[in-house]
């Protein structure tokens, strides 16, 4: 069974996002993220930020915008380590439906590295 090391950060944002619901007001948008794992699986996580009470989880649902990268350049990104605009720029991570939504996916980040070891 693949681990995958972003789970950690999820479940800390799904915590941050229960806790305020100013961070959820702010954030208002939904994304789906596939991130795979060294051996090839993939794991979908859903945000959604528009509904009340705010969800993460596995469950499918539709998304504003949806990002498929691997689990390392995803903790990369979130860690700082890696902008965003490289690693799409170098074909690491893939973007579709309504990128202007990133930018809120970052503030979720913000707040879900802040607790989580990274």
């Amino acid at each position: 069974m693949a681990v995958f090391k972003s789970d950690s950060l999820f479940e800390e944002i799904k915590d941050q996002m229960q806790k305020s619901s100013v961070l959820a007001e702010k954030v208002s948008s939904s994304f789906k993220i596939t991130v795979k794992a060294q051996d090839g699986t993939e794991k979908k996580w859903f945000i959604d930020a528009k509904s009340r009470p705010p969800y993460v989880g596995n469950e499918e649902r539709p998304a504003e915008l949806e990002l498929q990268l691997k689990d390392s350049d995803f903790m990369n990104i979130a860690a700082g380590k890696l902008r965003p605009d490289q690693a799409f720029l170098r074909g690491k991570m893939k973007l579709k439906g309504n990128v202007g939504k990133a930018n809120r996916l970052r503030t979720l980040l913000k707040h879900g590295t802040s607790k989580s070891k990274l």
